[in-house]
């Protein structure tokens, strides 16, 4: 590779890269609850001991979703999808609750 090569590679924007990392850190100012679909301020979850521990059943139960989707049993065991299909309704219930707490301090705060 000659100088003439390299003059004539493109440069990255810096621009466009600077705008995605005013974004990228935007969206770090919010802590997603996948369980619910919902973004709440990082400043609001500190400051509330019940958005903490919703924050940490978010992660338990996004651990607990992976694991039951890990273990999908083939469709002709038939208990053991059943079974398996029954977790999955413990999943929800608990998502459910979860939905609830988040709900309930958000509008309280």
């Amino acid at each position: 590779m000659d100088s003439e090569d390299t003059e004539l590679s493109p440069r990255p924007r810096r621009r466009g890269l600077r705008r995605n990392a005013r974004r990228s850190r935007r969206e770090a100012w919010n802590l997603r609850f996948e369980s619910i679909g919902a973004r709440i301020p990082a400043a609001m979850v500190v400051k509330s001991p019940t958005l903490l521990r919703a924050a940490v059943e978010e992660v338990c139960w996004q651990v607990a979703m992976d694991s039951w989707l890990a273990t999908r049993p083939h469709r002709w065991r038939r208990r053991a999808y059943a079974a398996w299909a029954a977790q999955f309704k413990e999943l929800e219930r608990r998502r459910e609750q979860l939905r609830q707490l988040v709900e309930a301090e958000v509008l309280a705060c």
